[in-house]
């Protein structure tokens, strides 16, 4: 895990300078929405403490299967909500004039990831591995609500439709979370050190991103115990 957590650090450094370099940096001060964050941090809180708590107690719980259930639920949740973050951060460092039908509070991560490839024409491999690098089908499902929770362990995204139907494993989402997280850390160190000439640096984005960073370091080991 550790190669391929180096690798998704790596390829957001990349991805972030591209975006630099093409003349996409801006700073959108109308997307730095304060309570948004905020509120991601009251989650973060809140999620670490109450998993912990509920891990603690997972030997008491006479419905294994309803653990499990919460288990899905909460991962993909905690997935969702960085997901969400991603969005916001690249709504506030991409200069919305310089993509094709610019993008809005409405754009989903999806949608701003596309134009973004597009205008740094990306070829459409790099275009698919971005997709996954970003969780795009994941974030997807959850947002239109095409995923069901199965008690046997199982997350399956887009039931009702065979191209994109996927099975995904309780393990699978703790990797996922891993997954975020990195992307999250790479955000931040990018936030932090890019040297931006003609535009001051993002710091509201680096001192709230880093307060979270130093939270979810301490899922890791608890969420790896309810996977297994």
């Amino acid at each position: 895990m550790t190669n391929n957590v180096d690798s998704n650090y790596k390829a957001i450094i990349v991805i972030l300078n591209d975006i630099e370099k093409n003349g996409l940096y801006h700073f959108n001060r109308q997307y730095h929405d304060e309570k948004f964050f905020l509120n991601f941090i009251g989650f973060e809180k809140g999620f670490s403490h109450s998993f912990s708590e509920i891990i603690k107690k997972l030997d008491n719980f006479e419905k294994r299967d309803d653990v499990i259930l919460f288990a899905i639920y909460s991962m993909m949740s905690y997935i969702n909500s960085h997901l969400k973050v991603f969005e916001k951060f690249l709504k506030i460092i991409i200069d919305p004039t310089k993509l094709k039908g610019g993008f809005d509070e409405n754009t989903t991560l999806n949608q701003i990831l596309k134009k973004t490839c597009n205008k740094m024409q990306y070829n459409p491999k790099l275009k698919n591995a971005i997709r996954g690098l970003f969780l795009v089908d994941f974030a997807d499902a959850v947002a239109y609500q095409q995923y069901l929770i199965q008690n046997d362990g199982y997350l399956i995204i887009y039931p009702n439709d065979e191209t994109k139907k996927k099975q995904i494993t309780l393990d699978e989402l703790y990797d996922n979370s891993l997954q975020v997280r990195t992307i999250f850390c790479a955000m931040l160190d990018w936030a932090d050190t890019t040297y931006k000439p003609k535009e001051p640096k993002a710091e509201e984005i680096s001192d709230i991103v880093k307060k979270l960073v130093s939270q979810v370091d301490s899922l890791d080991k608890k969420l790896g115990q309810i996977s297994h």
